[in-house]
């Protein structure tokens, strides 16, 4: 079981080809959700409140996948609901990416209540972009497209296992 609590949080080590590829696939989180970056034609006062964001969907599977609708049913209370909180919600996902990525620095990682929910968050992140990617719609699909990237999702599942267990 890769994480196990210990007496300053919960630990993990990870072997460097690991960290290598949750570094790799951390940056390429934060670089898909910079795709969702501040609207230049959004409103002033929003900007200024922290919030706002663009009123249609992400038409990149892997970006719905992450800010989905509020309202699958009424398309105008969609859109007015992601115009005011899409912003905030790719800002707390980017957060949680760019923690994960700095944590990943040294051999031995130990988080924190605040750590640990910035990598439940990432991992689960993660996992929902490479499921859009492999095109998994719900548990038990078996995904279409390259073999390394259905090992992938399934290792990261482990990790989100196992910490998931460790908190439990």
């Amino acid at each position: 079981m890769p994480f196990r609590p210990g007496d300053e949080g919960v630990t993990v080590r990870f072997t460097r080809n690991e960290a290598l590829v949750l570094a790799d696939l951390a940056g390429e989180l934060i670089d898909l959700l910079d795709q969702r970056g501040p609207d230049a034609t959004g409103d002033m006062l929003y900007a200024q409140l922290g919030i706002g964001g663009s009123s249609t969907p992400p038409l990149d599977p892997a970006l719905a996948r992450l800010l989905p609708d509020a309202y699958r049913d009424d398309e105008d209370a969609a859109s007015d609901h992601r115009r005011l909180t899409e912003r905030s919600l790719v800002d707390r996902k980017l957060a949680n990416a760019r923690r994960v990525l700095a944590d990943l620095d040294d051999p031995v990682v130990v988080l924190d209540e605040q750590g640990i929910q910035s990598w439940l968050r990432t991992l689960t992140d993660l996992r929902l972009a490479l499921a859009a990617r492999l095109q998994i719609e719900e548990d038990g699909d078996t995904g279409l497209g390259d073999e390394d990237m259905l090992m992938i999702y399934d290792w990261l599942g482990y990790f989100q296992g196992s910490l998931v267990e460790v908190i439990e």
